[in-house]
């Protein structure tokens, strides 16, 4: 079957000077409606491939990266970040050294005494070693302290501040040493402990971001420490009570401990006290490097007896020394006999968790950018050039 082409139709079409002939309206329908047509859908097509080339952006997937987010986010040429790690995150208290990192607002603590300072640095990480600060209200008031290798141990107490850098200067102290029979009760003195049972010692100190404590038993009557000798792992159900859930009771013979060492904030010996052989003894607790002295010292001393009589005590000392008594104290010519506390427990005192590690987590990376593949810019000029050509034919 075939089929007749359409017949376009002559209409009458006005010019300024008049009516076109027929002939040659038909002409203008028949050739130029046809051309109308096919460039519409040429350029309609063309723009269309165009308008999404020029605008589609690469999508481009990629891997997601791996980041701490406790590690400082850098880019070229900016100094690393130190908010996250002030003010100890690079100190190392198992030895008392590293780099001390302050802010313009915290007073971060600092003790006095404090040595093997390798640097001072602010938040941005900076090396501000050397310079000054002033005291502002106390003790510290019309003072100055040096950021150098060293606090001295005269350096009054209190605030201080100065070039966008605060700190606080302490006094290093012990604050508590408890000790434990074998039943956990908490003795008055060391009197009260019988020959035949282990000891526990519990200390607390406020310099515990600075360096951790060690102890020490030493011999009155030899003048020798031998406190590695006598510690001991294995303490009572009622002395375990006493330690932190998740303490490990091999720590209890560590001689140093802290959270340079073991991770807790308090220390926590265990001494088997049957092990000692009658004389006079003194019990010494202290900082691990530089704080030796004044209250960052505890001593007890006590005397060890024979069995049968117990261990009594001719003399304990509360208050800190800087060295161990190496004359014995006068032996009481009485023998008296220990006394056991009441069975009745204190409460036992919150352990301190161990610290964190610090944990990573994912960051994506972005899908998308500006030199992927795509159309870009050429193909858009093709498009603008194709409107502009079909713009012109149709005022034609």
């Amino acid at each position: 079957m075939n089929r007749t082409p359409p017949v376009c139709q002559p209409t009458a079409s006005k010019t300024e000077t008049g009516s076109q002939p027929p002939e040659k309206v038909l002409l203008s329908c028949c050739i130029v409606q046809p051309m109308t047509r096919s460039v519409h859908s040429i350029v309609f097509t063309a723009l269309l491939v165009a308008a999404a080339g020029a605008v589609a952006l690469p999508v481009v997937a990629e891997a997601p990266q791996q980041r701490s987010i406790d590690a400082p986010q850098t880019g070229p040429g900016q100094a690393p970040q130190l908010n996250s790690e002030a003010p100890r995150g690079r100190w190392h208290p198992d030895n008392g050294t590293g780099e001390i990192i302050l802010d313009d607002e915290s007073y971060y603590e600092v003790f006095q005494g404090e040595r093997d300072i390798d640097a001072w640095r602010n938040a941005t990480g900076d090396d501000v070693s050397g310079t000054i600060l002033e005291g502002e209200v106390g003790e510290s008031e019309g003072d100055v302290l040096e950021l150098g290798s060293a606090v001295p141990d005269s350096q009054d107490v209190g605030r201080y501040a100065g070039s966008d850098l605060t700190v606080r200067v302490q006094e290093p102290e012990i604050e508590s040493v408890d000790l434990y029979n074998s039943i956990g009760t908490e003795l008055d003195s060391m009197s009260e402990l019988r020959r035949d049972e282990p000891l526990l010692v519990v200390a607390d100190w406020n310099f515990v971001a600075a360096e951790d404590l060690r102890v020490e038993l030493i011999d009155r009557d030899g003048d020798v420490t031998i406190q590695r000798e006598v510690l001991s792992t294995s303490p009572t159900d009622e002395q375990a009570d006493r330690l932190p859930d998740g303490f490990d009771e091999a720590a209890l013979a560590r001689e140093t401990q802290g959270t340079g060492t073991t991770g807790y904030e308090s220390a926590y010996w265990l001494f088997d006290v049957e092990e000692l052989d009658e004389g006079s003894y003194t019990l010494r607790i202290e900082g691990v490097d530089d704080l030796t002295a004044g209250e960052a010292v505890e001593t007890i001393d006590f005397t060890v007896g024979t069995e049968e009589t117990g261990t009594p005590t001719d003399t304990e000392t509360a208050t800190a020394t800087d060295t161990a008594t190496a004359t014995p104290p006068e032996t009481s010519s009485s023998t008296p006999t220990a006394t056991l506390p009441a069975t009745t427990e204190t409460p036992q005192g919150p352990g301190t968790a161990s610290p964190s590690a610090p944990t990573t987590a994912p960051t994506p990376s972005p899908t998308t950018g500006d030199d992927g593949p795509g159309f870009g810019f050429g193909v858009t000029l093709v498009a603008v050039c194709i409107a502009v050509l079909y713009a012109r034919h149709t005022r034609r």
